[in-house]
């Protein structure tokens, strides 16, 4: 399994505000070309305007066939371009990992986490 990593960093006082744009107008692209992410994190200290999300692909060519739909898809390119005229994205960092095979429990939610985004779990 290839891990895709991408970690943002959202201006300061905005995170609440940019995670709700992104989980109404790109997450539903993103599940649609990408299938489901892995996970989404927030930062819980030090960096308290960043979020994680991790996706998981088959390997290189699967990563590279998935996303080409999603850039071939003129939601997409429109999202991307009206979240950049808002200027919530600071910094990006993106970066692909392997999982060491055999250590660590792997991504099963502990008990009491729902899986849900923050702005999911207020709707409900």
């Amino acid at each position: 399994m290839l891990v895709d990593e991408r970690t943002y960093r959202i201006a300061p006082g905005c995170l609440e505000r940019y995670l709700a744009w992104h989980v109404l107008h790109a997450l539903p692209l993103m599940r649609e070309h990408l299938g489901e992410p892995l996970v989404y994190f927030t930062g819980a200290d030090g960096e308290p305007d960043t979020f994680v999300h991790l996706w998981g692909y088959v390997d290189a060519a699967d990563r590279e066939a998935r996303r080409a739909r999603l850039f071939a898809d003129p939601r997409w390119l429109a999202y991307r371009r009206a979240t950049g005229e808002q200027g919530w994205v600071v910094d990006q960092h993106c970066r692909l990992v392997t999982r060491v095979g055999g250590i660590g429990r792997g991504l099963v939610p502990l008990a009491g986490d729902d899986g849900a985004l923050p702005r999911e779990r207020t709707a409900r």
